[in-house]
C-alpha cells in the first residue's frame, strides 16, 4: 500500500482547483446575457429628462397604483381621478433576462381610471413595468418591478 504524502496532496489540491476554475469559467461563458437596451448611448444622453419625469411622477399627490390581481391573472394599473381622460402615453413591459418577451402597449385608461394587462400569456418571473404618460405637455414616468 502506497503512502499519501504531502507532495501528492499539493498536486491533488492544485488539480482540483484548476478543474473547478475551468468549469466555472466555461459555465459563465455559456450563459446568455442581454444589454438593458440596444440603444443605451442615446438613452444615456437623454437620462436627465428621464430623471425629471420620474421626479414629477413621484411628486403627484395621488400616485399611480400597480396591483397584481391573481383572480383574473392581470396587472391592474389605477390612475388617480385627476388624470383620468387627460393622460396619454404607453406602457412598456421589460423582461430583464429575455428581451424577446418585451412588450409595448398604448395607455388606455377606462372611465374609472383603471387599465388591465393580462398576464396569462406572460412568462413567470421578474418584469419591469414602465408607464410613461403626458398631461398638458408635461411628461411623467413611473417604473415598477413586478413579479408574476
Amino acid at each position: 500500500m502506497k503512502k499519501f504524502d504531502w507532495g501528492k496532496g499539493i498536486f491533488l489540491a492544485i488539480t482540483i482547483f484548476v478543474i473547478t476554475t475551468l468549469s466555472v469559467v466555461s459555465y459563465l461563458i455559456s450563459l446568455d446575457f442581454f444589454l438593458v437596451t440596444n440603444n443605451h448611448y442615446e438613452e444615456g444622453v437623454e437620462y436627465q429628462e428621464t430623471i425629471d419625469q420620474k421626479k414629477r411622477a413621484s411628486e403627484l399627490e395621488n400616485p399611480i397604483l400597480v396591483v397584481f390581481d391573481e383572480k383574473i391573472e392581470a396587472l391592474r394599473i389605477v390612475f388617480p381621478n385627476e388624470l383620468v381622460g387627460k393622460a396619454q402615453g404607453n406602457i412598456k413591459l421589460y423582461r430583464p433576462n429575455n428581451p424577446r418577451l418585451d412588450a409595448e402597449l398604448p395607455l388606455k385608461v377606462n372611465a374609472t381610471g383603471t387599465q388591465l394587462i393580462s398576464t396569462s400569456t406572460m412568462e413567470k418571473g421578474k418584469w419591469v413595468l414602465s408607464i410613461q404618460w403626458e398631461v398638458d405637455e408635461t411628461k411623467y414616468l413611473e417604473e415598477k418591478t413586478v413579479v408574476i
